[in-house]
């Protein structure tokens, strides 16, 4: 009667004592993942002490950027432009981020998956949580970026959500590239960046110059430059409005500008409508608030780095906090912040030689 009167009806039944064969399995599997992870923290420590006994050399690595931007199947795709106003802004491609990390030696970069939310229904997407990243393992400062992307896909007819495991790597992979660059940018140094910007510059002037001069060249040139906009829904006409200039008078700097405005749509720096309004899938955001737009300005002052801040920003196209769009807004202060979290943000697990 007691047991009865006091019984708790959400109880939960004792779980049943686990198998000797069930007991090796969770011990194999603690086993196999304290040595997994011993591994990853044993290959950290030897890439952190091989960087300190043989430091880059500035010079070393400046000149074996410089030589990697004289190739032309670089330099096409390295730099990217589009205007903003009465200005063009250009800056370095994903590409080019990677060439300057691979050659300034003894830095990693990349990209991971934190965390992964599958879709409920066709209107209600699933989203990703990744983290983009770049660690000078000689100077030990790490720059990383979380942030959140949806597994959906917009079109001119509608969107849709994303279901199929290779389209949401794609997804992924193309989102978390802009915010790689970002964090490689903002390891290596501005002057040598501008340099390999610069010299990728002319190379691809001087390349698109000598075809653009001979007539057969030239037009197989712009053919191809005309199908892979094609294939994006760009017709002739929009390229001529975007250069108000007609196909018959397009001359290298023309050429320049398609393929470093190509450049741009690919490394998601801008979208297609910005380039081309008849194309525009999507509905121009809201601008911030005027609370959020001082929010930012507070943070850039925190940082003691309002001009490093203000030239970044001005190669994504923002000329100013008041012109930053309500969906970029959560992504700028994390941006802003890092160049104060940039400098205390190391690691400090002691490294044992």
């Amino acid at each position: 009667m007691y047991d009865n009167e006091f019984a708790n009806e959400y109880g939960v039944a004792p779980i049943a004592p686990l198998t000797m064969q069930e007991t090796n399995y969770h011990e194999s599997g603690n086993a196999l993942a304290a040595n997994s992870e011993a591994r990853a923290v044993s290959e950290v420590k030897a890439q952190v002490i091989m960087a300190r006994q043989y430091p880059r050399n500035v010079l070393t690595a400046h000149d074996r950027i410089m030589q990697e931007c004289q190739r032309p199947s670089l330099a096409e795709k390295a730099v990217y432009s589009f205007p903003r106003g009465r200005e063009t802004v250009s800056g370095p491609s994903i590409r080019l981020a990677e060439v300057l990390a691979r050659n300034w030696g003894n830095c990693t970069f990349g990209y991971e998956v934190l965390d992964r939310k599958e879709s409920l229904n066709d209107r209600t997407p699933g989203s990703s949580i990744i983290r983009a990243y770049a660690w000078d393992m000689e100077t030990n400062t790490y720059i990383s970026r979380q942030f959140e992307v949806k597994h959906w896909r917009q079109t001119q007819k509608g969107g849709y959500a994303l279901k199929e495991d290779r389209d949401i790597y794609e997804l992924e992979a193309n989102m978390a590239s802009r915010r790689m660059r970002a964090c490689i940018l903002q390891m290596i140094p501005g002057d040598i960046t501008q340099n390999a910007v610069n010299a990728c510059r002319m190379t691809e002037a001087s390349g698109l110059s000598d075809k653009m001069k001979n007539p057969r060249e030239r037009e197989n040139l712009i053919a191809k430059t005309l199908q892979l906009y094609e294939k994006m829904g760009v017709k002739l006409e929009d390229l001529e409005d975007m250069l108000k200039t007609k196909k018959d008078d397009w001359k290298a700097d023309h050429m320049l500008k398609l393929k470093e405005a190509m450049n741009a749509i690919r490394d998601n720096v801008q979208t297609i409508g910005d380039f081309f309004p008849r194309l525009s899938t999507f509905e121009k955001s809201d601008k911030i608030s005027k609370d959020q737009t001082q929010t930012l300005m507070a943070e850039a002052k925190k940082t003691g780095k309002q001009s490093e801040i203000s030239d970044e920003l001005r190669k994504r196209g923002i000329a100013k906090f008041a012109d930053v769009t309500a969906d970029q807004y959560e992504e700028i202060l994390a941006f802003v912040k890092s160049f104060a979290d940039s400098t205390a943000e190391m690691l400090t697990a002691p490294v044992e030689a």
